[in-house]
């Protein structure tokens, strides 16, 4: 990765790193402004994108008055290796923090983080974890050199680009969230409801969705609505990406995942089952 890479490539983030961030911000010392710590991910270069897939605080001791910052080290290096064992595919990709602006301890977490990413240049997570304006301000940073070639140089932190990226599991658990976020406070938080109602409202969700662009269309071909452009392509390339596959195939291949799901579902209550008994056998003997 050059110097550049990070400001003219796209950069995505799990939405787990921002729990990680937010849960150790609430669990910080009382007398603890900030909490801090290193950025994981990876980084495939040739397709030309970074992913931020993970992250762990590092025990940290501020001087606001020289801008200086003192890192536990050792803590930092055990706590990567740990990782390194459970995730050998992820690097580190540089540091975060919380706060509404770029620290004064910046350029010296830069120079830190710039050894721990090797050839790669660090970047630098920004979350504003208060939550006075309702939202959680995240900014991402990256350190470019700026100065007089031949005289003195600096560092300036320029903003990057930043997308949030996630996977089915996390879908399905941000859903929930955004469903029960809606709902009145005093209603407690549900539990994830099963596979087969999820699946369901999966169903439902794309059947409101198809009928809303079958009435787009309908209305376009009927002259009650003008032609979109963007809306027209956007459609194109939806349709274009769905393999060709008849009816009766699409049947057969949905009712299979269907039985695999159940099986799986069947086998996963019969081992909890299993180990309910066996827990409460265990401690028949004991007593």
């Amino acid at each position: 990765m050059s110097s550049n890479f990070n400001l003219r490539s796209k950069v995505l983030m799990q939405p787990l790193v921002l729990f990680q961030i937010i849960d150790a911000y609430e669990r910080r010392p009382k007398d603890a402004n900030q909490v801090m710590g290193t950025l994981l991910g990876r980084n495939y270069g040739k397709e030309g994108f970074v992913e931020i897939t993970n992250c762990f605080t590092v025990l940290h001791k501020e001087h606001p008055d020289s801008g200086r910052i003192d890192l536990d080290l050792s803590y930092a290096t055990d706590i990567l290796e740990l990782n390194m064992l459970t995730y050998p595919q992820e690097r580190v990709l540089g540091w975060f923090s919380t706060g509404k602006s770029v620290s004064r301890s910046a350029m010296q977490l830069h120079e830190y983080y710039s050894r721990e990413c090797g050839k790669g240049q660090p970047l630098h997570l920004l979350v504003d974890a208060t939550l006075k304006s309702q939202r959680l301000s995240t900014r991402l940073y990256c350190a470019v050199e700026m100065g007089v070639p031949g005289g003195t140089k600096g560092l300036m932190f320029s903003m990057v680009p930043l997308e949030m990226t996630s996977g089915n599991a996390e879908t399905v658990a941000l859903r929930l969230m955004e469903k029960h976020s809606m709902q009145p406070s005093t209603k407690q938080v549900g539990r994830i409801l099963p596979e087969l109602v999820q699946v369901v409202d999966a169903t439902r969700d794309i059947q409101q969705r198809l009928d809303l662009v079958l009435r787009y269309i309908n209305d376009v071909l009927a002259r009650k609505r003008k032609p979109d452009n963007v809306v027209g392509r956007a459609l194109h390339d939806a349709l274009t990406s769905v393999p060709l596959v008849d009816s009766e195939n699409f049947r057969l291949m949905f009712n299979g995942n269907l039985r695999d799901m159940l099986m799986s579902i069947t086998l996963s209550m019969m081992i909890k089952t299993q180990l309910q008994i066996s827990e409460k056998l265990s401690s028949m003997h004991d007593h």
